[in-house]
Protein backbone atom coordinates (compact mmCIF):
# COMPACT_ATOMS: atom_id res chain seq x y z
CA UNK A 1 0.00 0.00 0.00
CA UNK A 2 1.69 3.59 -0.81
CA UNK A 3 2.42 6.27 1.34
CA UNK A 4 -0.50 8.89 2.02
CA UNK A 5 0.56 12.31 1.07
CA UNK A 6 1.73 14.29 4.12
CA UNK A 7 1.39 17.60 4.37
CA UNK A 8 3.56 20.29 6.34
CA UNK A 9 2.47 23.47 7.78
CA UNK A 10 4.51 26.43 9.64
CA UNK A 11 2.26 27.55 13.00
CA UNK A 12 -0.38 27.22 10.77
CA UNK A 13 -3.87 27.51 14.22
CA UNK A 14 -6.23 25.07 11.86
CA UNK A 15 -8.32 22.44 12.85
CA UNK A 16 -6.55 18.84 10.94
CA UNK A 17 -9.50 17.85 9.31
CA UNK A 18 -9.58 14.20 7.94
CA UNK A 19 -7.69 13.99 4.67
CA UNK A 20 -10.11 12.80 2.04
CA UNK A 21 -8.07 10.47 -0.03
CA UNK A 22 -7.61 7.90 3.31
CA UNK A 23 -10.82 5.87 4.38
CA UNK A 24 -9.20 5.84 7.35
CA UNK A 25 -9.00 8.92 8.26
CA UNK A 26 -12.25 9.81 6.36
CA UNK A 27 -13.30 7.48 9.82
CA UNK A 28 -12.46 9.04 12.23
CA UNK A 29 -14.87 11.88 11.89
CA UNK A 30 -17.31 9.52 12.02
CA UNK A 31 -16.37 7.06 14.74
CA UNK A 32 -17.12 7.54 18.88
CA UNK A 33 -15.20 7.76 21.04
CA UNK A 34 -14.78 3.79 22.37
CA UNK A 35 -14.85 3.67 25.72
CA UNK A 36 -11.29 2.12 27.69
CA UNK A 37 -11.55 -0.94 29.24
CA UNK A 38 -12.05 -1.48 33.47
CA UNK A 39 -8.74 -1.02 35.14
CA UNK A 40 -8.23 -4.74 36.04
CA UNK A 41 -8.25 -5.81 32.44
CA UNK A 42 -5.03 -3.54 31.94
CA UNK A 43 -2.06 -5.98 32.74
CA UNK A 44 0.72 -3.78 32.58
CA UNK A 45 -0.06 -1.02 34.63
CA UNK A 46 -2.45 0.15 37.35
CA UNK A 47 -5.27 2.66 37.65
CA UNK A 48 -3.73 5.48 39.73
CA UNK A 49 -6.69 7.55 41.22
CA UNK A 50 -4.09 10.95 41.60
CA UNK A 51 -6.46 12.61 43.80
CA UNK A 52 -6.28 9.59 46.62
CA UNK A 53 -2.08 9.88 45.83
CA UNK A 54 -1.95 6.27 45.67
CA UNK A 55 0.97 4.88 44.32
CA UNK A 56 0.41 1.55 42.03
CA UNK A 57 2.09 -2.09 43.07
CA UNK A 58 4.84 -2.03 40.13
CA UNK A 59 4.49 -5.92 38.23
CA UNK A 60 7.32 -7.61 37.12
CA UNK A 61 7.91 -6.12 33.66
CA UNK A 62 10.31 -8.04 31.01
CA UNK A 63 10.31 -5.97 28.12
CA UNK A 64 12.30 -3.17 27.46
CA UNK A 65 11.02 0.07 28.35
CA UNK A 66 10.56 1.59 25.01
CA UNK A 67 8.76 -1.84 24.07
CA UNK A 68 6.52 -1.84 27.13
CA UNK A 69 5.41 2.23 26.21
CA UNK A 70 4.80 1.12 22.56
CA UNK A 71 2.16 -1.75 24.30
CA UNK A 72 1.03 0.89 26.24
CA UNK A 73 0.07 2.83 23.80
CA UNK A 74 -1.15 -0.21 21.83
CA UNK A 75 -3.69 -0.83 24.71
CA UNK A 76 -5.20 2.85 24.50
CA UNK A 77 -5.45 3.71 20.83
CA UNK A 78 -8.37 2.68 19.36
CA UNK A 79 -9.70 2.14 15.53
CA UNK A 80 -10.15 5.16 14.20
CA UNK A 81 -8.51 7.19 16.88
CA UNK A 82 -6.72 10.58 15.93
CA UNK A 83 -2.96 10.86 17.44
CA UNK A 84 -1.21 13.62 18.24
CA UNK A 85 2.48 12.91 18.18
CA UNK A 86 3.89 15.68 20.22
CA UNK A 87 7.53 16.46 19.36
CA UNK A 88 7.20 13.89 16.60
CA UNK A 89 10.80 14.91 15.34
CA UNK A 90 11.57 12.98 11.88
CA UNK A 91 10.50 9.60 13.32
CA UNK A 92 14.08 7.84 13.23
CA UNK A 93 13.56 6.66 16.93
CA UNK A 94 9.60 5.66 16.88
CA UNK A 95 7.04 4.91 14.90
CA UNK A 96 3.15 4.30 14.79
CA UNK A 97 2.71 1.50 12.07
CA UNK A 98 0.11 -0.49 14.20
CA UNK A 99 -2.27 2.88 14.70
CA UNK A 100 -1.60 3.47 11.34
CA UNK A 101 -3.08 -0.35 10.65
CA UNK A 102 -6.42 0.46 12.28
CA UNK A 103 -7.13 3.69 10.84
CA UNK A 104 -5.99 6.14 12.56
CA UNK A 105 -5.04 9.08 11.50
CA UNK A 106 -1.46 10.85 12.38
CA UNK A 107 -0.94 14.20 13.08
CA UNK A 108 2.87 14.91 14.50
CA UNK A 109 4.11 18.34 15.53
CA UNK A 110 7.59 19.88 16.04
CA UNK A 111 9.60 22.75 15.93
CA UNK A 112 12.20 21.11 13.63
CA UNK A 113 13.08 22.35 10.11
CA UNK A 114 13.65 18.75 8.59
CA UNK A 115 9.65 18.06 10.17
CA UNK A 116 8.88 16.84 6.36
CA UNK A 117 11.45 13.97 6.57
CA UNK A 118 8.37 12.24 9.26
CA UNK A 119 7.13 9.09 7.22
CA UNK A 120 5.65 8.28 9.83
CA UNK A 121 2.87 10.78 9.87
CA UNK A 122 -0.20 12.06 7.56
CA UNK A 123 -0.23 15.70 8.52
CA UNK A 124 2.75 17.89 9.95
CA UNK A 125 2.67 21.15 12.00
CA UNK A 126 5.68 23.31 12.74
CA UNK A 127 4.61 24.55 16.09
CA UNK A 128 5.56 24.88 20.08
CA UNK A 129 4.26 22.13 22.65
CA UNK A 130 2.87 25.36 25.12
CA UNK A 131 0.91 26.96 21.88
CA UNK A 132 -0.49 24.55 20.40
CA UNK A 133 -2.06 25.55 16.80
CA UNK A 134 -5.15 22.97 17.06
CA UNK A 135 -9.00 23.18 18.10
CA UNK A 136 -9.91 22.07 21.68
CA UNK A 137 -10.90 18.40 21.68
CA UNK A 138 -9.43 17.72 18.21
CA UNK A 139 -7.72 14.76 19.57
CA UNK A 140 -8.96 11.38 21.13
CA UNK A 141 -4.57 10.69 22.03
CA UNK A 142 -1.65 12.75 22.66
CA UNK A 143 1.49 10.82 22.80
CA UNK A 144 4.68 12.14 23.85
CA UNK A 145 7.72 10.23 24.17
CA UNK A 146 11.13 11.23 25.19
CA UNK A 147 9.48 15.10 25.27
CA UNK A 148 8.56 16.51 28.31
CA UNK A 149 11.74 16.44 29.85
CA UNK A 150 13.26 19.19 27.54
CA UNK A 151 10.17 21.49 28.34
CA UNK A 152 11.11 24.67 30.04
CA UNK A 153 7.50 24.89 31.22
CA UNK A 154 5.92 21.11 31.99
CA UNK A 155 2.63 22.88 33.21
CA UNK A 156 1.52 24.88 30.11
CA UNK A 157 2.34 22.00 28.11
CA UNK A 158 0.16 19.61 30.08
CA UNK A 159 -2.36 22.08 29.50
CA UNK A 160 -2.27 22.68 26.22
CA UNK A 161 -2.39 18.84 26.07
CA UNK A 162 -5.73 18.63 28.03
CA UNK A 163 -7.10 21.40 26.00
CA UNK A 164 -6.60 19.40 22.36
CA UNK A 165 -8.07 16.05 23.58
CA UNK A 166 -11.18 15.35 23.67
CA UNK A 167 -13.22 14.15 26.94
CA UNK A 168 -12.07 10.74 27.29
CA UNK A 169 -8.81 10.91 25.62
CA UNK A 170 -5.53 9.95 26.73
CA UNK A 171 -2.26 11.48 27.38
CA UNK A 172 0.69 9.02 27.09
CA UNK A 173 3.96 10.08 28.36
CA UNK A 174 7.45 8.23 28.35
CA UNK A 175 10.62 10.29 29.62
CA UNK A 176 13.19 9.55 31.59
CA UNK A 177 13.13 9.14 35.82
CA UNK A 178 15.41 11.94 37.40
CA UNK A 179 15.41 10.02 40.86
CA UNK A 180 17.48 7.51 38.31
CA UNK A 181 21.54 7.32 37.88
CA UNK A 182 21.09 8.15 34.61
CA UNK A 183 18.49 11.04 34.59
CA UNK A 184 20.53 12.42 37.76
CA UNK A 185 23.57 12.44 36.14
CA UNK A 186 22.01 13.64 32.81
CA UNK A 187 20.47 16.87 35.35
CA UNK A 188 24.31 17.39 36.91
CA UNK A 189 26.18 17.73 33.34
CA UNK A 190 26.16 20.17 30.97
CA UNK A 191 24.39 20.01 27.55
CA UNK A 192 28.08 20.35 25.58
CA UNK A 193 29.03 17.00 27.79
CA UNK A 194 25.70 15.25 26.53
CA UNK A 195 26.50 16.11 22.78
CA UNK A 196 29.83 14.94 23.13
CA UNK A 197 28.88 11.59 24.90
CA UNK A 198 25.98 10.89 23.08
CA UNK A 199 27.69 11.54 19.99
CA UNK A 200 31.14 10.05 20.58
CA UNK A 201 29.68 6.83 22.81
CA UNK A 202 26.49 6.60 21.49
CA UNK A 203 26.18 7.49 18.18
CA UNK A 204 23.60 10.31 17.90
CA UNK A 205 23.64 12.83 15.70
CA UNK A 206 24.15 16.98 16.95
CA UNK A 207 20.72 17.47 15.37
CA UNK A 208 18.82 14.80 18.16
CA UNK A 209 20.55 16.13 20.96
CA UNK A 210 18.61 18.55 22.68
CA UNK A 211 19.04 20.28 26.35
CA UNK A 212 16.98 18.72 29.02
CA UNK A 213 15.21 20.58 32.17
CA UNK A 214 13.82 17.44 34.06
CA UNK A 215 11.56 19.81 35.52
CA UNK A 216 8.51 17.03 35.31
CA UNK A 217 10.77 14.14 35.38
CA UNK A 218 9.97 12.21 38.96
CA UNK A 219 6.49 10.01 39.96
CA UNK A 220 5.53 12.55 42.27
CA UNK A 221 6.14 15.35 40.51
CA UNK A 222 4.33 14.39 36.93
CA UNK A 223 1.14 13.10 39.22
CA UNK A 224 0.86 16.55 40.61
CA UNK A 225 1.61 18.12 37.23
CA UNK A 226 -1.61 15.99 35.91
CA UNK A 227 -3.57 17.29 38.21
CA UNK A 228 -3.14 20.66 38.18
CA UNK A 229 -3.66 20.84 34.19
CA UNK A 230 -6.64 19.18 34.73
CA UNK A 231 -6.25 15.41 34.96
CA UNK A 232 -7.91 13.94 37.44
CA UNK A 233 -6.52 10.21 36.93
CA UNK A 234 -3.51 8.28 35.68
CA UNK A 235 -1.74 5.28 35.28
CA UNK A 236 1.58 5.93 36.38
CA UNK A 237 4.02 3.16 36.22
CA UNK A 238 8.33 2.87 36.93
CA UNK A 239 10.33 0.79 34.42
CA UNK A 240 13.91 -0.40 34.62
CA UNK A 241 15.81 -0.92 32.01
CA UNK A 242 19.09 -2.70 30.45
CA UNK A 243 22.04 -0.25 31.46
CA UNK A 244 23.24 0.20 27.47
CA UNK A 245 24.04 3.41 28.01
CA UNK A 246 27.34 2.23 30.27
CA UNK A 247 28.30 -0.61 27.32
CA UNK A 248 31.61 1.79 26.85
CA UNK A 249 32.90 0.02 29.92
CA UNK A 250 32.79 -3.19 31.30
CA UNK A 251 32.44 -2.45 34.74
CA UNK A 252 30.26 0.22 34.84
CA UNK A 253 27.71 -2.07 32.86
CA UNK A 254 28.34 -5.16 35.59
CA UNK A 255 27.09 -2.27 37.92
CA UNK A 256 24.05 -1.35 35.84
CA UNK A 257 23.24 -4.86 35.33
CA UNK A 258 23.43 -5.43 39.58
CA UNK A 259 21.07 -2.27 39.76
CA UNK A 260 18.79 -3.43 37.11
CA UNK A 261 18.10 -6.64 38.94
CA UNK A 262 17.55 -5.33 42.02
CA UNK A 263 15.45 -2.27 40.53
CA UNK A 264 13.02 -5.10 39.25
CA UNK A 265 13.16 -7.00 41.85
CA UNK A 266 12.13 -5.07 44.84
CA UNK A 267 8.62 -2.73 44.62
CA UNK A 268 10.49 -0.37 47.55
CA UNK A 269 12.86 0.75 44.71
CA UNK A 270 10.55 1.43 42.12
CA UNK A 271 11.12 5.57 42.28
CA UNK A 272 14.15 4.88 41.12
CA UNK A 273 14.04 2.82 38.21
CA UNK A 274 14.53 4.17 35.07
CA UNK A 275 11.49 5.47 33.43
CA UNK A 276 8.07 6.94 33.51
CA UNK A 277 5.35 5.60 31.43
CA UNK A 278 2.29 7.58 31.88
CA UNK A 279 -1.38 7.91 30.76
CA UNK A 280 -3.48 10.48 32.03
CA UNK A 281 -7.23 10.36 31.27
CA UNK A 282 -9.28 13.64 30.36
CA UNK A 283 -12.96 12.85 31.61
Amino acid sequence: MARREKKVKDLSAVYTDPKSDSAGSSAVAKLELQRLKPAGSDGLMSRLPLAQGKKPRSPQIELSPERAFEEKLRQIIAPGDRVLDAGCGTGKFFGMDFARKIGCQLVGVDLRQDLGANSEIDFGVRAELNRLPFSDGSFDVVNCRLVIEHVDFPDTVLKEFYRVLKPGGRLAIFTPNLLHYFGAAASLTPHWFHVWFNSRMRGFSDEDIFPTRYRANTRRRLGKLFLKSGFNRADINMVEGEPSVLAFNSLLHGVGLAYERLANRYDFLSNFRLNIIAVAYKD
